[in-house]
């Protein structure tokens, strides 16, 4: 294949992706197949963990399906290196974000000391039901997910929006979960958490946007940041088969309200971070428009066992932006 017939799929599969993107938004392509699909029954877990060994990456990690007890049948996907001394790593994703959202480039990096699960929330991607209005629900919804996958111990990362449903499946949990990373996130009744510039806005509320609304919404607005946010959205394109689906607007929606309520400024709603005791990794950009780093040092803050790291020159997408260097730090926290 040409390079220029190579760039022209890229482009036009990340063009079919933006176009389900938002706030902190998706980047997805087609609607998946489900031949690699699996029941939620013990036999189906068994599977998952055969999954998990035989799986090369994130570009190559089939779509896997499990029902929970609450009756939605979550889309997912279980892959890695497990060792004797770790634990799985299970991932929440950012607004309308989907199993095809992650970079692969970060999640391999992951996947390379530890088993890691990717999953679709209610009513996301592929996976069925209704999508809830409240994180405390999004919270709920992911602790079935994970009991349907008899999970006795487990991490967990959350990414922005996802970054709140793991702060609250953590204190839901503690007896379950071992540690915790939060990237490009804040704590319920942080500060500037509602977006209110009117660019901002105005490209985040877009049914359809474009390269250029996600580039300025995840990446800084300097040459070096801009470039690394390029070469994210090409990384993209690896994935050729059994991509995951779209999320609806419906789904755009009920997250918005979720986030803009989490937002609502209240110091009262800090004190529960006290009972967070796991280990904490919390990361941010320096320059994030979304979710301003002042929130991760309010989480640094007020969280008993947390250590902060504010990379440079990156905005929300900084664990794209710094792939490598962020998927190493995540594992070397996690193995301590």
């Amino acid at each position: 294949m040409s390079s220029n017939t190579r760039g022209t799929r890229i482009s036009r599969r990340t063009a079919m992706a933006l176009a389900s993107m938002s706030v902190v938004a998706a980047v997805v392509v087609t609607a998946p197949s489900m031949a690699n699909a699996v029941s939620g029954s013990s036999g189906g877990t068994r599977h998952s963990a055969t999954q998990a060994q035989n799986a090369e990456s994130a570009s190559t990690a089939p779509n896997l399906r499990v029902k929970a007890a609450n009756g939605v049948t979550y889309q997912y996907r279980r892959f890695g290196h497990p060792s004797a001394d770790s634990v799985p790593l299970v991932f929440f994703q950012h607004f309308r974000g989907t199993l095809d959202s992650w970079d692969p480039k970060l999640i391999d990096t992951i996947a390379a000391k530890r088993e890691v699960i990717l999953v679709d929330n209610v009513g996301v991607g592929g996976s069925t039901g209704t999508t809830a209005s409240t994180v405390q629900q999004m919270a709920l919804d992911a602790i079935d997910f994970i009991d349907a996958l008899k999970l006795p111990r487990y991490d967990v990362f959350g990414f922005s929006l996802g970054g709140e449903v793991a702060q609250e499946v953590a204190l839901r949990r503690p007896w379950q979960v071992r540690r915790v990373v939060l990237a490009a996130t804040g704590p319920q009744g942080g500060v500037d958490q509602r977006a209110s510039d009117p660019n901002i806005l105005q490209r985040t509320l877009k049914d359809n946007p474009g390269p250029e609304d996600y580039l300025f919404l995840f990446f800084k607005n300097t040459a070096s940041s801009q470039a690394a946010g390029g070469e994210f959205l090409k990384r993209l394109g690896q994935r050729t088969t059994d991509p995951d689906a779209p999320s609806s607007l419906a789904t755009r929606d009920r997250q918005l309200t979720a986030w803009s309520e989490w937002g609502i400024p209240d110091k009262s709603k800090l004190v529960r971070l006290n009972a967070l005791f796991q280990p904490v990794l919390v990361a941010d950009g320096e320059s994030d428009i979304l979710m301003p780093a002042k929130n991760s040092h309010l989480l640094a803050k007020y969280l008993p066992n947390a250590q902060l790291h504010i990379y440079p020159d990156a905005g929300h997408g900084f664990l794209y932006q710094y792939a490598v260097k962020f998927g190493t730090e995540v594992n070397a926290f996690l193995d301590r």
